[in-house]
């Protein structure tokens, strides 16, 4: 198991944990729980964890929130999957779009200063190679 599979595995074991006895799963309160997973899983990048999950929780949870969903997506997950992937310098990237590569760039662009410069250098690379900046 690689470590995008391990981190997608985790997620199930939030989502599972919080179901009800009903099977009813509190949305909000477990994507935040997902949110600290994310971040906790990517120490030493300052702020831009918790950028990127904010971002995820505002255009793709909160909408299916919105939406009367009863889960979070298969598809929400895939896209915090693919931006632990970016973090990672992996290229299982393909499900995010060119409003999330813009999003990301913009995040990385502001916490550029105090993010490791190797790890700058990677992700300015994936970035330009995505048509991000």
């Amino acid at each position: 198991m690689d470590s995008i599979q391990k981190f997608f595995s985790d997620i199930e074991k939030i989502k599972k944990y919080n179901r009800s006895a009903d099977g009813k799963l509190d949305l909000l309160k477990t994507a935040e729980q997902i949110a600290v997973l994310f971040e906790n899983s990517n120490r030493g990048l300052c702020d831009l964890p918790h950028t990127l999950t904010e971002y995820w929780i505002s255009n793709y949870v909160n909408p299916e929130i919105d939406g009367g969903a009863n889960d979070i997506s298969r598809d929400s997950i895939e896209k915090l999957c693919a931006m632990q992937a970016f973090l990672l310098g992996d290229s299982e990237t393909d499900v995010l779009t060119d409003d999330d590569w813009r999003e990301i760039a913009d995040a990385v662009n502001y916490e550029a200063e105090d993010l490791p410069m190797e790890l700058l250098s990677q992700m300015m690379s994936t970035l330009v190679e995505k048509n991000a900046l």
